[in-house]
C-alpha cells in the first residue's frame, strides 16, 4: 500500500536549528537531502518562500525552483506540467489557499491523470492565529480527501514530518501534505517506521480511544498522561495517513476500549471525525464516540492556543471530554446491568 521510510542521512550543510521542533523544518530538510540525489526533485512556490521554506531548495539548487508569485491556480498548472515532463515537483503554498483557489487545477490537471506531483499546505488548521478565518485552513483535509488518487498526509512531529517527505517523494502519484506552522515537542522515537495507509499507536490503552493527527498529538498525549493520573487508560493514535486511512488500527483500537474521541484542528465536517465515523459505520461497529474540532462555523483571529481553548480543543476540554464519555458509560452500564 506504501513505502516503509525511516530516516536518511543529510549529505548538505544543514539549516534545521539545533532544538527547533517546528515540522517544516525537518521536511524541507529531507526534500533538499532528496533532491542532492535526485535531480528529478524540483520545487516551486506561490510568493511564501519565507515561509514555506522554499528559500533554502532555492538558495541550494537556483535552476530547480520557480515562484509563481501570488496566483496559486498558475502554481498547480505548472506543477502539473512539470510532472508530465518526468520531474518530480513539489509545489508549496498556504494550506488554505492550495485546497480553494487552486483546487480546480489539482483536480483535472494533477489527480485526474495522477501524476506525481507533490503538494504541500503550510499553516494549515489554527497555526495561524493572527490572520484569522481567511488563512486558516480548518476545511483542507475536507477537500482534499474528496479528490480520487490523492493521498493526504499530516506530520505530527519534526521526526514524523521527514519520514512523511520521504514517503511523499517515494510514492509514485499525487501527494498532500498538511503541515502545521508550530513548534511542537517531539512526540515520536528517532527510529520510528511511517507507511501511507498506516496509523501509529503512540500509547496503548484499555478504556478509551484518543485518534489525531497533526500536531494536536502532542495535546492528546498530555491529555492521556492527566487521565492516566487519574487510574484512566487512554490509547492514542496517530492518524498521520488521513488517506488512505488505517481502518484496521482504528477499529481494532476501539474494539478493545468500546469509547473513542477524536481530536482535530479543523472542522468536525469531513476530516477525522468523518473519517472515524465513515469506518465505524462500515465494520458494524457503534462505540462511545465524541468529536473535538472546530464546529461548523468561522474562526476568528488570536494567538493560536487562545483559539483552540475558546473552540474546545486544549488539553482541559480534551480530559473533560474524556471523562464525560467514561462518567456516561458507567451510568448506563448501571442502568442496564
Amino acid at each position: 500500500m506504501g513505502h516503509v521510510v525511516t530516516s536518511g542521512a543529510v549529505v548538505h550543510d544543514s539549516f534545521l536549528d539545533v532544538g527547533s521542533e517546528d515540522p517544516r523544518f525537518a521536511f524541507m530538510e529531507a526534500i533538499i537531502a532528496l533532491a542532492e540525489h535526485d535531480e528529478r526533485i524540483v520545487a516551486l512556490d506561490a510568493d511564501v518562500s519565507r515561509r514555506t521554506l522554499t528559500r533554502h531548495f532555492r538558495d541550494r539548487f537556483p535552476d530547480r525552483f520557480w515562484d509563481l508569485g501570488v496566483a496559486e491556480q498558475n502554481l498547480m498548472g505548472v506543477t502539473a506540467g512539470l510532472a508530465a515532463s518526468g520531474r518530480i515537483p513539489v509545489a508549496c503554498a498556504f494550506a488554505v489557499f492550495v485546497s480553494m483557489r487552486a483546487v480546480e487545477p489539482i483536480r483535472t490537471s494533477i489527480c485526474y491523470p495522477r501524476l506525481n506531483a507533490k503538494l504541500v499546505g503550510g499553516y494549515a488548521g489554527l497555526s495561524n492565529g493572527k490572520d484569522g478565518a481567511t488563512h486558516q485552513s480548518i476545511e483542507d483535509v475536507a477537500i482534499m480527501r474528496s479528490l480520487p488518487n490523492l493521498v493526504v498526509l499530516s506530520p505530527s512531529d519534526a521526526i514524523l514530518a521527514d519520514r512523511i517527505a520521504r514517503a511523499a517523494i517515494a510514492h509514485e502519484g499525487p501527494v498532500y501534505v498538511r503541515i502545521e506552522y508550530e513548534d511542537t515537542p517531539r512526540i515520536h522515537e528517532p527510529d520510528v517506521r511511517f507507511e501511507i495507509g498506516r496509523g501509529i499507536r503512540v500509547r496503548t490503552g484499555s478504556d478509551l480511544t484518543l485518534a489525531t493527527y497533526g500536531i494536536a498529538l502532542a495535546r492528546a498525549v498530555e491529555a492521556a498522561r492527566i487521565l492516566g493520573q487519574a487510574g484512566i487508560s487512554v490509547e492514542v493514535l496517530d492518524m498521520a495517513s488521513l488517506k488512505p486511512f488505517d481502518e484496521e488500527l482504528l477499529v481494532g483500537s476501539t474494539d478493545r476500549t468500546g469509547a473513542l474521541v477524536t481530536l482535530e484542528d479543523h472542522s468536525i465536517i469531513g476530516g477525522i471525525a468523518s473519517l472515524a465515523a465513515e469506518t465505524l459505520l462500515r465494520a458494524g461497529r457503534a462505540p462511545r464516540f465524541r468529536a473535538l474540532g472546530v464546529a461548523d462555523r468561522f474562526t476568528e483571529s488570536g494567538k493560536n492556543d487562545e483559539l483552540r481553548a475558546r473552540f474546545g480543543l486544549d488539553v482541559p476540554a480534551i480530559v473533560a471530554a474524556a471523562r464525560e464519555m467514561l462518567e456516561d458509560r458507567v451510568v448506563t452500564d448501571g442502568a442496564t446491568g
